[in-house]
């Protein structure tokens, strides 16, 4: 009997394999292999099973901290009385005593000394059959946690009935009278956590990894931290996304999502996000927002406001530069068209961008579609122009550095962008050390007459002198 409680408390103490230390994890799960092999009594082989299941709960979930660490050391001194009865019956081997005061201690290390990180939870999908299957009525915490780590790890329903009914048919078939107890306990903690892990940490945005957003997105990993926001990659069915989490705080502590004002000028933007269709605008697909502001981490963790954007895997115009430098004449000119036809939609709506830079232009798979992304600081226009201090300052119009910005604004930093496409080179650094642009013939002599005429009146110093969207694509679709 012990060779299948044996097994299937091994595959689950190797469950954190994926988040200890290795050199901790293998002498746990090798001591607690020691200890079922010497046990005889299934009271000692439960009390076993039950701090396997703490410890395994500890390494997946960095939550309820105080409750698991006081839980684990009550279940420790259960084993301690326990074992004291034993040893003056001599119901044990010596060797007993000595394994078990070893696997107390690194269970006790373990419990204390963990610090979250992200689970490498997808190198525990090979244990959760076997384990599933082979769990028996005195390993009986072992199943719950089976349950939970089949959600986590988003395994299908029917995969998982399927477990339930070949464990209870091997119970049945060994005669065990509780042969339903592990299978119900195991389906249970699945229906209970499936769909419903908001967040493994109180620790943004690692904490979501492997949980889901808003109970219905499976965070697949993180994409991006930037100055106002979270970026994740999330899947619904076989759909990816990206969603887009507005921080709690910044990097300075000032408050974000903590900020009811900020919070509701966050949906007013996004919901106008909605609005834009465009084939050169990273498509938004769904708003969420709390009911009301959070009172804590823990609130914001389950509910984070974020917004549901198309996943786009080609990479950004950034690391496209990186890899190139400078991009051909005709391959600059071809992106060009895209952008301003992407910023004559966005405009359209009565909205500014204002962070166009290559960070925020991404590609499709193949590279060839180009699309403005990264609307999370834009403003609603309101009497044609206004105001911000968040744009990135190397590809920001002189006005907005005095804390204005218009439409023409978004003119300045595209002109930035595909200046930077052709020579290389940012023409803002002429800017900040006081010297006139030069035409980017001067730099790349394939770039065409129309083309040097063209950049150059966008990157006017006198927004009033900038061509709008409208006719920097019609000059563009002229040439082309």
């Amino acid at each position: 009997m012990w060779i299948a409680d044996a097994l299937s408390s091994f595959l689950t103490a190797l469950l954190t394999w994926t988040t200890y230390k290795k050199h901790a994890a293998a002498l746990w799960t090798a001591l607690l292999i020691v200890l079922l092999m010497l046990s005889n009594y299934g009271v000692v082989m439960v009390v076993n099973s039950l701090l396997v299941s703490i410890v395994a709960f500890r390494g997946l979930f960095d939550r309820f901290k105080k409750v698991t660490i006081v839980v684990s050391l009550l279940v420790i001194i259960l084993k301690i009385i326990i074992l004291i009865d034993f040893y003056l019956d001599e119901k044990f081997t010596y060797a007993y005593y000595v394994f078990d005061g070893i696997f107390t201690g690194v269970s006790i290390f373990m419990i204390f000394a963990y610090e979250f990180k992200p689970p490498r939870l997808e190198n525990a999908t090979m244990l959760i059959a076997p384990a599933a299957v082979l769990a028996t009525p005195v390993s009986i915490p072992v199943s719950p946690i089976l349950g939970v780590v089949s959600a986590v790890l988003d395994a299908s329903p029917y995969l998982v009935l399927a477990l339930a009914a070949l464990n209870a048919t091997y119970l049945y078939l060994r005669g065990e009278a509780l042969f339903f107890l592990p299978p119900l306990l195991f389906l249970t903690a699945y229906g209970v956590t499936y769909k419903r892990v908001f967040y493994t940490a109180l620790r943004p945005p690692a904490g979501w990894l492997y949980s889901w957003l808003g109970g219905r997105y499976k965070v697949l990993k993180v994409l991006g931290v930037g100055g106002f926001s979270y970026v994740l990659a999330v899947r619904h069915g076989r759909v990816l996304y990206a969603a887009k989490i507005l921080r709690l705080r910044d990097d300075y502590g000032a408050p974000l999502a903590e900020d009811e004002k900020i919070l509701a000028l966050f949906g007013q933007e996004m919901n106008r996000y909605l609005e834009i269709k465009s084939p050169h605008v990273v498509k938004a697909f769904e708003v969420y927002l709390p009911a009301v502001g959070y009172r804590d981490l823990s609130h914001y963790m389950r509910n984070p406001p974020y917004i549901l954007l198309e996943y786009m895997d080609g990479g950004t115009l950034r690391d496209l530069l990186r890899a190139k430098r400078q991009l051909p004449v005709g391959h600059a000119v071809e992106l060009f068209r895209q952008l301003a036809r992407g910023l004559v939609d966005i405009h359209s709506h009565r909205v500014v961008h204002l962070d166009i830079k290559p960070e925020n232009i991404m590609f499709t798979r193949d590279r060839k579609v180009a699309k403005i992304g990264d609307m999370g600081i834009a403003k609603v226009v309101a009497g044609g122009h206004v105001s911000s201090s968040y744009m990135s300052p190397a590809y920001a119009a002189p006005e907005v550095k005095n804390g204005v910005a218009t439409f023409a604004s978004d003119i300045y930093s595209l002109g930035c962008v595909v200046y930077e496409a052709l020579t290389g080179i940012n023409p803002n650094v002429f800017v900040e050390n006081n010297y006139a642009i030069p035409p980017p013939s001067s730099y790349n002599r394939d770039v065409p007459p129309w083309l040097d005429s063209l950049l150059l009146r966008m990157l006017e110093p006198d927004p009033a002198k900038r061509p709008s969207a409208e006719e920097v694509l019609k000059e563009l679709e002229k040439y082309l």
